[in-house]
């Protein structure tokens, strides 16, 4: 069980009594007014209204819904409702008296709701009891919540400037929906300005009308009337549409009424609709019972419901609490106080985005992750005063108030004073301080910051301190101190700045020593930050090695940092820096002709730092540094370092280079030693480049290279070609391959260069095994072809279907024809849609192909086609080109009808060839059968394919199962939003395997157990089923009737009846089937009546009782809570088992057990016992337990004599959102004994339909599949 703390159940009283408060709306009463107030009228008061309302809803007693909010769009508030809500104790007393009225017109609600579903389902074959359907809207911490709330205004707003709703924009408002109109008569006068400030101020706009019909006519008209005070105001299509209803004169045939409402809306193009009503109107909702209205008929996400669980919830707590989650949004309050000053506001949470998710508000400048940097700047000693300048400042909810809380260290807090700081135009926040405000106090002040979010959250983000003196001119507070060098060391090079006897009134934020080789002036500045020492003094060393390893004279200057941040010059010093540097010996070494490499070596090397490395950087002297390398030199067996050096590494170059010796001390400084220059000269690769095999029948020839000689290794040859005709814009590097002989060959086609005749230049290149290319030589070749030639002309360029052909005649092609080939494009966008199609051959030689815009994405204007002809060695030579001008006029679509079935019914619709100047958003199929009109027509919206066609698939199912002539015609949503007829064609279709009828009967009649089986057949070509409702009864007057709902399980669905729904009387059973399909009819049928004589006999209850609060455990702790808030399970399990064993179980002995030996009992955040515990536990005391799944299952158990722990949510049991457990022994025509262990006064004889109708939703309860359980020997 889910449990609570005690003071929860005196805060519920209050909430539940807050419930009952009305929920008020927008809305004109009359359209005839009796008290004119300047251009306002004087409605019916709020009470008459609620009266109508109040005779239809049945509601139980112990809960109170809250009518949608009704008040008077002319008029001030009646005297009724002005004064609601002003005290806690008024508000009770309101409540009591609605309550009572409520409850008194109960029992003419269920006869009025009943005449009412009969009166619209008068058409049926099969009379049709009143449906009794048991759902319920449970709040989940899983449901998504939008961020942003929205309002909705009507003229009682008055008013609403820019900067309001910028400032309601702050508060985290998105979106407001404003009234449009009411009745067919009524136009907001407001709504042109609160439609334009709210898009000024970036908030998503949506509207709403009042509804007053009452038949379908009347809905349709007010309709048409939003829609004309739509038009007046500009507001796209797309624009959220409200309808709300609340007028209970509407409740007679609201949702055929409102379906003709809906239907009038879409046929003007609105299709962004949504209903606004209260809780208590739909017929699921969190209230126990259930309202008039069809969600499932409407969509149950496209409701904005009003209710209203406390007088004043927070946006925060109503997101949290997520009343009404499963629809589109939840108005939680009528009276937001959001602009002081002005009138209250309703406030919603939307749950699906439609009110907010095109909020446009300019972002909040404070918003983001929590920051701020705290300046203390124009610290004057002589006044005592200072200022505090905070930047970047930013919190998670956006910031409302910056505070800063500021004291001196003098006597604790006693002079803290907490400052608001003054938002500057740059964005900053500052606050002037003055010692007088502060008891004169000087020394340290303390500055802390403090963020008041938008939220109102009080946050803390950080503080620094200052030093505050009052009399003091500026030299007096200037810190002095002794600077010395200290630790000079000839052999490392470095040396100490040590500062001393410092005196700083200001204080010591930090010491920094800037220091340099007066060599060069200050190119080798280095500000060092000295350490403090355990004496009080600074030290920092300094190194020559961090100055380029300069010697001679350095200059160090001493500052001190105060705590305010300012730097203070105190004194300089010259030191003379000495000391004994590196040195080596560099030589070159075998420098190698024939491989182009040297040995750079380094010998005798003398280092007094250390030695970490050797470097030598080395370079050519041919083009600078730019073959610049530092090789890293091994240390070798002798104590020398040496490196190889490689031309190859050095893009080849010949002729002189250059190596530095570097090495490299323990300090990591690098140190210059030495430098030499060396020649450098090598035999180069060569070879021999010869033309053979120039083919002028196929325009090709070979390059071979051979002789080939590479000193530094051959890795591949490569020969470049190109024509001398234009450059080289047909370049192609060729790879040669290596033949037998050892030469290297590859074979030049013209094809590969653009086809060119004339001059073609070869070269050769050799790449050596460093991936070095060298040049070798080259050659020019003159290259003939006898070249294919023929005519190209365009025909038919038919501008209606967007085609032209491209026909070629007069080919002449002396290698052979295998293939002609025609590459066309548009010029729009260069090559992107290019196609190569295959020209097809006709009888008079010609070849010929249609080119269609289609296939080149619509394009218009000109288009090029170029020809080429495939010779018999598969070569392809470029002809000629043309340019065409393309225009294509009209929509085109081809139809196509394949895969006609005769048996199945079904067939596909392909269209090909779509394509519209104004491009293509939507392809639409309509089709429908020659049988009785278009009763049948469906739109259909037809696939893309990855071939560029669109496909519908077609079943005879979906259009009645009617055979014969199909209509089929093809329609075009264009981008700008039009639809276009294209064509049509027609199709005939039979329909032999049909069947179509669907199947009821009854089965498995067992009258002594009073049961019996309803089963529901599909029909396998019949409309497909979406629910099956099933009503049964034996008394004349239906008073035993009940309904079994359900949704079909496959084409087979079982239907279980027992009378223990029906009071278990013996009788005669009239049994209807009513069928819902999912084209939206409906099918009844009567299945007579059934003979049941169930037993019925009187099990008694046994006596044990033991209460969960009684002294002597009820303040006993377990976990993380006590028996008197948590032992609900325990006790009902001690009363169990005391029943069953005839032993005394207290309850904490129970207790003891699930605690100590299980983890289902306070074992987490959440007090209770889950349901493994109820198991575990009766297994302990040798006891079985089963889960009861249904309600024909805890009957039984109870018939049999078993004992039923139940777990029941909200009830009057206990509260929303907890639950309890109680003990269920006994049975009597439908009605157990029940034993609750938090309130001996609940105990008594309960029906079982009401039990079971209250059970536990929660996830502890269910774990093992419904939160009941018989627990027997």
């Amino acid at each position: 069980m889910r449990t609570k703390d005690f003071i929860y159940y005196a805060s519920a009283a209050v909430l539940l009594s807050v419930t009952t408060q009305v929920a008020q709306a927008d809305e004109v009463a009359t359209q005839a007014p009796s008290i004119a107030e300047g251009n306002h009228y004087q409605p019916a008061t709020v009470a008459d209204v609620l009266g109508g309302e109040a005779s239809l809803i049945e509601t139980p007693s112990s809960t109170v819904s809250a009518p949608a909010k009704q008040t008077s769009e002319v008029s001030s508030v009646a005297a009724v409702t002005s004064t609601a809500s002003t005290n806690v104790s008024n508000s009770t007393t309101t409540v009591t008296s609605t309550s009572v009225a409520t409850s008194n017109a109960s029992s003419e609600s269920v006869t009025a709701s009943a005449h009412s579903t009969a009166s619209e389902a008068s058409n049926k074959a099969v009379s049709k009891p009143a449906k009794l359907t048991n759902s319920s809207d449970v709040p989940s911490t899983t449901l998504r919540v939008q961020p942003k709330t929205f309002i909705d205004v009507s003229s009682h707003n008055g008013d609403i400037s820019v900067d309001d709703y910028r400032a309601l924009a702050r508060q985290g408002v998105g979106g407001v929906v404003v009234k449009l109109t009411e009745d067919t008569w009524y136009n907001n006068p407001k709504a042109p300005s609160q439609v334009r400030n709210a898009q000024i101020a970036g908030l998503q706009v949506s509207t709403y009308h009042f509804s007053r019909y009452t038949t379908e006519e009347e809905a349709r008209a007010e309709a048409r009337f939003y829609i004309e005070a739509a038009q007046r105001l500009n507001l796209p299509k797309s624009t959220v549409m409200v309808n709300d209803f609340e007028d209970s004169n509407m409740l007679p045939n609201i949702n055929r009424n409102t379906q003709a409402w809906v239907n009038e809306m879409r046929k003007h193009g609105y299709n962004n609709l949504m209903f606004y009503t209260s809780a208590s109107w739909l017929d699921e909702n969190n209230l126990g019972y259930r309202g008039p209205v069809s969600t499932s008929q409407f969509g149950i996400e496209n409701f904005w419901v009003a209710q209203y669980p406390s007088a004043r919830l927070t946006a925060t707590s109503a997101k949290n609490m997520r009343y009404n989650g499963k629809t589109g949004a939840w108005q939680f309050s009528a009276t937001a106080n959001l602009l002081p000053g002005k009138h209250g506001f309703d406030q919603s949470v939307d749950y699906t985005g439609r009110f907010t998710a095109n909020v446009g508000i300019e972002a909040d400048p404070t918003q983001g992750d929590l920051s701020g940097v705290i300046s203390i700047v124009n610290n004057n000693p002589i006044l005592g005063s200072f200022d505090v300048v905070v930047s970047n400042v930013k919190a998670p909810n956006g910031v409302g108030t910056v505070s800063v809380p500021i004291w001196s260290e003098i006597n604790g807090q006693d002079d803290i004073i907490w400052y608001t700081a003054d938002r500057q135009n740059n964005g900053t926040y500052t606050v002037n301080v003055k010692a007088s405000a502060h008891k004169n106090s000087t020394g340290l002040y303390n500055v802390h910051l403090y963020y008041v979010q938008k939220d109102g959250q009080l946050t803390g983000v950080g503080g620094t301190t200052t030093q505050v003196f009052i009399g003091k001119a500026p030299e007096q507070l200037k810190p002095k101190a002794s600077f010395a060098i200290e630790n000079n060391n000839v052999n490392a090079g470095t040396f100490d700045a040590v500062i001393t006897n410092i005196s700083a009134p200001l204080g010591v934020k930090e010491v920094l020593v800037p220091s340099w080789s007066l060599e060069n002036g200050q190119d080798d500045l280095i500000w060092h930050k000295a350490t403090k020492q355990s004496d009080g003094s600074y030290r920092v060393t300094i190194k020559a090695s961090e100055h380029k390893g300069n010697k001679g004279n350095y200059r160090a200057d001493a500052y001190i940092v105060d705590n305010s941040n300012n730097r203070h010059y105190i004194s300089e010093k010259v030191v003379s820096v000495d000391y004994a540097r590196p040195s080596g010996v560099l030589t070159i070494e075998n420098n190698n002709t024939a491989t182009g490499t040297f040995d750079a070596v380094v010998r005798n090397i003398v280092a007094p730092t250390g030695l970490k490395e050797v470097l030598v950087p080395s370079w050519s002297l041919d083009g600078g540094q730019d073959d610049l390398i530092w090789h890293k030199a091994t240390k070798q067996s002798d104590g020398s370092y040496r490196v190889t050096i490689k031309a190859s590494e050095h893009k080849g170059n010949k002729g002189n280079y250059r190596a530095d010796a570097y090495i490299v001390d323990n300090s990591n400084n690098r140190h210059y030693i030495s430098e030499k220059v060396v020649s450098v000269d090598y035999a180069r690769p060569s070879g021999v480049l010869t033309i053979e095999n120039n083919n002028t029948a196929t325009g090709t020839f070979d390059a071979v290279v051979r002789n080939i000689v590479a000193p530094t290794g051959l890795k591949e040859v490569l020969v470049p070609s190109w024509s001398l005709d234009g450059g080289q814009d047909d370049l192609i590097w060729h790879k040669a391959t290596r033949q037998a002989d050892g030469s290297y060959r590859v074979t030049i086609k013209a094809t590969d260069h653009k086809n060119s005749t004339g001059k073609y230049r070869a070269d050769a290149y050799i790449v050596d095994d460093s991936n070095k290319r060298f040049y070798l030589t080259e050659k020019v070749v003159e290259v003939t072809q006898t070249r294919p030639r023929a005519s190209l002309v365009i025909e038919n360029n038919n501008a209606d279907l967007g085609t032209f052909d491209a026909v070629i005649r007069n080919i002449v092609a002396p290698n052979g024809v295998m293939e002609v080939l025609v590459p066309s494009w548009s010029l729009v966008n260069g090559q992107d849609d290019l196609v190569w199609h295959k020209a097809s051959r006709q009888s008079d030689g010609s070849y010929r192909v249609t080119i269609k815009a289609s296939e080149h994405k619509n394009s218009l204007g000109n288009y090029r086609a170029d020809l080429y002809i495939v010779d018999n060695a598969n070569q392809r030579h470029y002809i000629t080109e043309t340019i065409v001008d393309v225009k294509h006029n009209k929509p085109v679509g081809t139809i196509s009808v394949v895969n006609n079935n005769k048996d199945t019914g079904t067939f596909d619709v392909v269209i090909s060839d779509v394509y519209s100047s104004k491009g293509v958003r939507t392809v639409q199929v309509p089709i429908w059968s020659e049988k009785d009109g278009q009763d049948d027509i469906r739109w259909y919206e037809a696939t893309r394919q990855a071939n560029g066609t669109y496909t519908v698939n077609v079943q005879a199912t979906n259009h009645k199962n009617s055979t014969g002539l199909y209509n089929i015609h093809l329609y075009y949503i264009l981008n700008d939003g039009s639809q276009v007829g294209v064509g049509g064609t027609t199709t005939t279709v039979e329909f032999r395997n049909a069947k179509t009828k669907t199947q009821t009967y009854i089965t498995n009649v067992n009258s002594e157990a009073g049961s019996f089986t309803v089963v529901v057949d599909q029909a396998p070509q019949g409309r497909q089923i979406k629910n099956i409702h099933v009503a049964v009864w034996s008394e004349s007057n239906q008073g035993n009737l009940s309904w079994y709902n359900t949704a079909p399980t496959g084409t087979h669905t079982e239907i279980n009846v027992s009378t223990v729904n029906h009071k278990n009387l013996i009788g005669n059973y009239t049994t209807h089937v009513y069928v819902d399909y999912v084209d939206n009819t409906e099918d009844g049928f009567n299945l007579g009546e059934t003979a049941l004589a169930p037993r019925n006999r009187r099990v008694e209850p046994q006596t044990t009782y033991y209460s969960q609060r009684d002294p002597r455990w009820a303040s006993k702790w377990y976990g993380v809570s006590n028996m008197d808030q948590s032992g609900c399970v325990p006790t009902s399990l001690a009363m169990t088992f005391t029943d069953i064993l005839g032993t005394v179980i207290a309850p904490t002995t129970v207790a003891d057990y699930l605690y100590y030996n299980t983890n289902s009992f306070n074992k987490t955040s959440v007090a209770g016992t889950d349901a493994d515990g109820i198991v575990l536990a009766s297994k302990n005391w040798g006891l079985k337990s089963n889960v009861l799944s249904s309600i024909d299952n805890i009957a039984s158990a109870l018939m049999s004599g078993q004992h039923v722990l139940a777990a029941v949510g909200a009830s009057q049991f206990t509260n929303y959102p907890y639950t309890h457990e109680i003990v269920l022994h006994g049975y009597d025509n439908g009605k157990t004994y029940v034993r609750d262990p938090f309130n001996a006064n609940n105990n008594g004889w309960y029906s079982l339909d009401y039990i079971h109708g209250v059970q536990s939703r929660d996830a502890m309860d269910t774990k093992l599949g419904a939160p009941f359980f018989s627990v027997f020997a």
